[in-house]
């Protein structure tokens, strides 16, 4: 068990990359931030030793992504709506202005959070394949596939004459 300032640095260490990942597969707001509490509160009960901080993070990313997993297959989320943009000021969390992160938040889950690991936390294949559990192989075709979205879904929007 940690103490409270070993605690509170693991959070301000990976707080925000964990806040991303939930954004990115959640795509709300409010939801990303109970699901960055439930993950933090399950490492603070937890009992497990990490070997490094590659290894902590790892398993910090691990708990997102199957706490996002859980939220989505759950009876309240299945039975309910979205607001409209109208009615929901716009997330706060914009990293950039240039259509391409939008573009990233439309792509199907299994798509955005390969693409936003890879690109945005900067993990490596074989990385992405160990924290999500699938085979290298599906990663890099997840990969291939969406960026293939990508790159149909920006066509025209950075097509420039020289």
């Amino acid at each position: 068990m940690q103490s409270q300032a070993e605690f509170e640095q693991i959070l301000r260490k990976y707080g925000d990359s964990i806040y991303r990942i939930a954004l990115v597969h959640t795509q709300n707001e409010m939801d990303a931030q109970d699901i960055v509490q439930e993950v933090f509160l399950k490492y603070a009960g937890s009992r497990d030793t990490f070997s490094s901080d590659e290894h902590l993070k790892a398993w910090l990313i691990r708990v997102t992504i199957n706490r996002c997993t859980d939220l989505k297959r759950s009876a309240w989320n299945r039975k309910t709506t979205e607001l409209k943009d109208e009615i929901i000021p716009a997330m706060e969390f914009i990293p950039d202005e240039s259509g391409v992160y939008s573009a990233v938040m439309n792509l199907p889950a299994k798509y955005r959070d390969v693409i936003h690991l890879f690109y945005y936390e900067g993990y490596s294949i074989r990385e992405i394949s160990s924290i999500t559990g699938q085979k290298e192989n599906a990663v890099k075709t997840q990969l291939s596939r969406g960026r293939s979205i990508l790159k149909n879904a920006l066509k025209g929007e950075y097509d420039h004459e020289l």
